[in-house]
């Protein structure tokens, strides 16, 4: 009597594992849901990544430069600018020259130079401001003042409210001539 034919086992092949940079929901039950369920877990975890400070979370950000989902790529790009690492500007450019949409090569390369810009630590050195630089703060700071009136007084919503006075003209500790 013949044995039986033993047919091979076919070689089994180590999986790989997915890749890091896209979102995808299970394929057994794609809904816009469980889609956005995936972006926005992926979003957190960029958020997450961004303020770790070691190479593998920033080589994550990376990885989702080039994400396929727009939202994704855009909060890694505010996560790279968090991260703060100079490491992440070539990923920002090689990026901006792999997209058609300009808005998105504006992001990137704005975040690139973001990234190129010394850091503020001037070690109790004063940095002189112009006199432009310091109106635009004034405004700005008279600006957040009356958006906290308006919300605490909502009855003064209607309101407009009064113009910064002018290199402390008119203002309560500057003297009034006329």
């Amino acid at each position: 009597m013949a044995a039986p034919l033993l047919e091979p086992e076919p070689a089994s092949l180590p999986v790989a594992p997915p890749p890091t940079n896209t979102v995808t929901p299970p394929t057994n039950a794609v809904t816009p849901e469980l889609s956005q369920e995936a972006i926005d877990a992926e979003v957190d975890r960029l958020q997450d990544w961004s303020m770790n400070d070691d190479p593998e979370s920033l080589s994550n950000i990376l990885a989702d430069l080039t994400n396929s989902v727009k939202e994704v790529r855009d909060a890694a790009i505010d996560a790279a600018k968090q991260f703060g690492s100079t490491n992440a500007i070539p990923a920002l450019k090689a990026a901006a020259e792999t997209t058609d949409d300009l808005q998105e090569k504006i992001a990137y390369l704005e975040a690139a130079d973001f990234l190129s810009l010394p850091g503020l630590e001037f070690s109790g050195l004063a940095v002189q401001k112009t006199p432009e630089q310091i109106q635009e703060q004034r405004d700005a700071i008279h600006a957040v003042h009356q958006q906290m009136i308006m919300q605490r007084h909502p009855q003064n919503q209607n309101a407009q409210p009064a113009p910064p006075p002018a290199n402390g003209q008119n203002s309560p500790t500057a003297p009034n001539n006329n």
